[in-house]
C-alpha cells in the first residue's frame, strides 16, 4: 500500500470538504438573510451609543465545529464533578447518541445574583470544561438560563432551529434543578480570511431595517464580536460559525432584544 499517495488523497478529501462547507454556508446565509445590505448614505440613522464600541480585529475567519462524544468519558466526568467541594451532587444522562450530557441536581439550588461573576464562576465549576462558557440570556421570569461557549473569549452562537443546548440550565420556582449541554470541539478555517464590517457600520445596517426595529430611537446598551451559526440541524457536523455582531438594544416601551449582523455579508440575521 503507498501510504503517501493515500494521506495526499485523504489531505486533499479534507481541503475539499473545507471548501464545499464554507461555500455551502455562504450560500444558504445568502438565501436565508432578512434582506440585502441597504445603501444607508443617504439615511438618517436614529440611534444611540450607549456602550464602548469594540476595535475590529485584523484577523477573523470561520470556525469549523464539531460536538464532542461523551459516552467514554461519561464515568469520569460523572466522577470528577460530584467530587468537587462545595457543589452539589448530580445525576448525569446522555443523549443524541452521547452529544448531549443532561444533569440533573439531587436538590435544587438557587439562582439569585446569577448576573454576579463570582456566582456564575461557582455555578460553571459544576460544569464539564465550565471555563469555557459566558452566561447569554438570564431573568428570575425565565424557564431556561442560558450560557454560550465562548472561543478565545468570542462567544459561539448556534440557532435554535439546530435544537442543540450548548448549556441550558433548567429553572424550577426559580430554582436551578439541572442543566443540558453539548460540547464543541472549534478549530479556525486559517485559509479562508474575509474583510469585516466594523461595529458601526454593523450598527447602520440594523438601523436601516425600520421594518425590523420600527422608528423609535434605538439605544445600543451592547456590542461583541462573536461567531454565529445559523445553517445546518443538529445532525450535521461539522457546524460552520461566521464572525457576526451582537447587539443589545433597547427601545423604548419595547425593552432590549438582541440583534445579529454577519460581520461578513453585513446583513441582520436571526437565532430563532
Amino acid at each position: 500500500m503507498n501510504w503517501g499517495r493515500t494521506k495526499s488523497i485523504f489531505i486533499i478529501c479534507f481541503l475539499l470538504l473545507d471548501v464545499f462547507l464554507i461555500f455551502e454556508m455562504y450560500m444558504r446565509q445568502q438565501n436565508e438573510n432578512i434582506e440585502d445590505i441597504p445603501d444607508g448614505s443617504s439615511k438618517i440613522h436614529n440611534y444611540k451609543i450607549e456602550t464602548v464600541v469594540p476595535a475590529l480585529p485584523r484577523q477573523l475567519t470561520f470556525l469549523r465545529g464539531t460536538r464532542v462524544d461523551f459516552t467514554r468519558q461519561k464515568e469520569a466526568i460523572t466522577k470528577q464533578l460530584n467530587q468537587k467541594s462545595g457543589t452539589v451532587k448530580q445525576k448525569i444522562s446522555l443523549s443524541e447518541n452521547g452529544r448531549q450530557l443532561t444533569s440533573t441536581f439531587a436538590k435544587p439550588m438557587s439562582i439569585a445574583a446569577i448576573k454576579n461573576e463570582d456566582v456564575q464562576k461557582k455555578l460553571l465549576n459544576m460544569i464539564y470544561q465550565g471555563q469555557d462558557y459566558k452566561l447569554w440570556q438570564s431573568g428570575e421570569d425565565k424557564k431556561i438560563i442560558r450560557f454560550a461557549q465562548a472561543y478565545q473569549g468570542r462567544p459561539v452562537y448556534v440557532s435554535a432551529r439546530n435544537r442543540i443546548q450548548m448549556l441550558d440550565f433548567t429553572v424550577q420556582k426559580k430554582d436551578l434543578i439541572g442543566y443540558r449541554q453539548s460540547y464543541f470541539k472549534l478549530t479556525e478555517n486559517k485559509k479562508n480570511h474575509f474583510a469585516l464590517i466594523d461595529a458601526r457600520q454593523a450598527i447602520n445596517n440594523l438601523a436601516d431595517r425600520t421594518d425590523l426595529v420600527g422608528y423609535s430611537t434605538l439605544h445600543i446598551k451592547g456590542i461583541e464580536l462573536c461567531y454565529l451559526n445559523t445553517v445546518g440541524d443538529e445532525s450535521a457536523e461539522p457546524l460552520i460559525f461566521v464572525p457576526a455582531w451582537h447587539l443589545d438594544v433597547h427601545v423604548d416601551g419595547s425593552g432590549t432584544t438582541s440583534y445579529f449582523v454577519n460581520a461578513v455579508t453585513g446583513n441582520v440575521q436571526s437565532l430563532n
